[in-house]
């Protein structure tokens, strides 16, 4: 039995143990140097047992690139673990080197329990990405997890809904599906 493979990618300074860190900087000194903007990724089809992405998709020039290779190098049943600034947040769009935001709403359509609606883009790309999207979640700056243990869930919705800079982070989950026909 061989050997389970994870990576980090774009690891930055945030290296962790049991993956192969990867980032485009030598400063950050990773296990592999690879530019996430560079396609193909150098791993075969179906050969990574999962994917951690903290804050990396919104300095990307191809974001949608990027998670089209994650879907090619997983194996069938993997998870790509995605966290990227929430939109609400200043940093998500104010760092000079972050180039997008995302919500719930990004990757709508890309499989079928999750409708597109109107949108023509999503209607083309409709069950072409082998990924579903397990979990969502949106995390509240630390100064406000006390709602959390208070049993005030309430709040803290009408405040994520509703204020900016209230929540900092967004986690998506994805797991890689395998055939269609199965």
């Amino acid at each position: 039995m061989s050997k389970e493979v994870f990576l980090n990618l774009g690891c930055g300074f945030r290296k962790k143990k049991g993956c192969i860190n990867v980032d485009a900087f030598d400063i950050c000194e990773p296990d592999i140097v690879h530019d996430l903007n560079v396609f193909p990724y150098p791993w075969a089809d179906d050969s990574i047992d999962g994917i951690i992405m903290w804050h990396v998709l919104e300095h990307l020039d191809d974001w949608w690139g990027a998670f089209l290779e994650c879907a090619r190098i997983l194996k069938p049943g993997a998870r790509l673990s995605i966290h990227v600034p929430d939109e609400s947040s200043s940093s998500a769009i104010t760092y000079r080197d972050h180039n997008h935001v995302f919500c719930v709403w990004t990757f709508r359509g890309i499989t079928g329990d999750q409708p597109y609606g109107q949108n023509a883009w999503a209607a083309i790309e409709h069950e072409t990405v082998p990924l579903k999207m397990i979990s969502f979640r949106r995390v509240p700056f630390k100064k406000y997890n006390w709602m959390m243990r208070w049993g005030f869930r309430w709040l803290l919705k009408l405040c994520a809904d509703h204020m900016r800079n209230f929540i900092h982070e967004q986690r998506f989950m994805f797991i890689k599906i395998g055939d269609r026909d199965e």
